[in-house]
């Protein structure tokens, strides 16, 4: 298998305020992680499909979701951890056999990646080790201190950073050290690689790659769905 997709839902989403996590809210008759899990179902550039969710939904998505559903590139649905980065070293470890060539890790709550995007980050892994798809930040951005502004930040340099981030799996792997882990506590996979000194290439992600974040974000999606 060449392109694995890892698709991370392990989160509580407790920003949603919702007894069900956000990724298992319907919008549009489906879950919000079936939306995901579609974008890359539909890719002719997309080999497999990994999973990964809390245990209680384990046995859940398997049924109600995959075959439900019916998809046929979902090689495994497995545990998540604690922390996004325990789901995300449990899924590098699950795919080991498989001996992917590149790996595609998104977020389960950002139903919306487009084709175009999925196809960027591929042919960009050709050359590249590390790629994410990243959005411009139009307003003014301030750093804030103890209630007062520090600085004002020149916007031309930021960008917001988006899932799917795709790597090389075996550079990935070496990377993906349980304790390393644990003292860098990594809120993205980028980061990862960045904190080893390795470039991360960056594509531009369209604007329709929106992650579900509060109960207002629903409302968005219904317009896309």
């Amino acid at each position: 298998m060449k392109n694995i997709a890892v698709i991370v839902a392990a989160g509580s989403g407790k920003r949603f305020k919702s007894e069900t996590p956000k990724q298992f809210v319907k919008a549009g008759g489906r879950e919000i992680l079936a939306h995901a899990i579609d974008n890359f179902e539909a890719s002719g550039a997309i080999d497999a499909i990994v999973i990964v969710v809390s245990p209680d939904y384990r046995l859940f998505t398997e049924i109600a979701i995959v075959k439900k559903y019916g998809y046929k590139k979902v090689i495994g649905v497995i545990d998540g951890g604690a922390e996004r980065f325990n789901s995300v070293y449990n899924a590098v470890r699950f795919i080991k056999s498989c001996r992917p060539k590149n790996v595609l890790i998104h977020d389960g709550a950002r139903p919306h990646v487009s084709q175009a995007v999925i196809k960027s980050i591929i042919s960009a892994l050709k050359k590249e080790k590390a790629v994410i798809p990243v959005n411009r930040i139009y307003a003014t951005v301030k750093e804030v201190k103890n209630g007062y502004i520090k600085s004002t930040l020149n916007r031309e340099n930021l960008r917001t950073a988006h899932t799917p981030q795709g790597f090389d799996y075996n550079t990935l792997e070496k990377l993906y050290d349980l304790k390393k882990l644990e003292k860098l506590k990594p809120t993205d996979d980028a980061s990862v690689f960045e904190a080893a000194g390795i470039r991360v290439r960056v594509v531009e992600d369209s604007e329709t790659n929106l992650k579900i974040t509060v109960k207002t974000d629903i409302v968005k999606m219904k317009k896309r769905v």
